[in-house]
């Protein structure tokens, strides 16, 4: 049992320096989002489909990441957004539009928008706050309710294994180059209280055993 455990915490060590690396070499891949990317924004009097400009965009901008997000009460206006929108590809959209809903814009009339791409560590550093405060409230709990356990006891697992858990999950993503984006957000939020639920199980159990 020691050297299976010994073996899992080798791996794990593993990982997080792998990630680590790759994060020091190439960063996380991130979503559209939260990438540089282009935007430009159309509008007419009749209301937009969203579908329909979905089939322009990917007509167009071919196998590039993009969105389509309709704007205003009526739907009248419609935000495309991709990892670059050229000035050959802003016209040709600006064409197929006119032709779809009988429109006159011109293509010199709609501007391509960069905007900048979101630093994953300043993400990251948004969570830290209310992540550690959180765990602060459930360390003094642990802490009052399974006393008996010991402090020594109660510090580690309840600070090392949230770290840990979290801290892997960034590391598989950035080796595995999975996309940072609301998904993972909300991935590491459930990480995280997945820890917590079951260290409040593990340290129950290990308080019956004491009775």
């Amino acid at each position: 049992m020691k050297t299976k455990n010994l073996i899992i915490y080798i791996v794990i060590c593993l990982i997080i320096i792998a990630g680590l690396a790759v994060w020091n070499a190439k960063g996380f891949r991130t979503e559209l989002q939260y990438s540089t990317r282009n935007t430009i924004h159309l509008s007419n009097n009749k209301g937009i489909e969203k579908n329909e400009v979905d089939a322009i965009a990917s007509e167009v901008l071919g196998n590039k990441r993009f969105s389509v997000q309709t704007m205003g009460n009526f739907k009248s206006a419609v935000s495309i957004v991709a990892d670059e929108i050229t000035e050959e590809q802003r016209n040709t959209i600006v064409q197929k539009f006119n032709e779809k809903y009988e429109t006159e814009i011109k293509a010199e009339d709609v501007e391509i928008h960069k905007i900048a791409h979101t630093r994953v560590r300043d993400v990251i550093k948004s969570l830290l706050v209310p992540g550690i405060v959180t765990l602060a409230i459930v360390l003094v709990y642990f802490l009052i309710r399974f006393r008996t356990l010991g402090v020594k006891n109660i510090l580690l697992q309840t600070l090392c294994f949230p770290i840990v858990a979290e801290l892997l999950m960034f590391s598989l993503m950035a080796v595995v180059r999975i996309p940072f984006g609301r998904l993972a957000i909300a991935l590491a939020v459930g990480v995280y209280a997945a820890i917590i639920l079951a260290l409040t199980t593990m340290f129950e159990n290990q308080k019956n055993q004491l009775v």
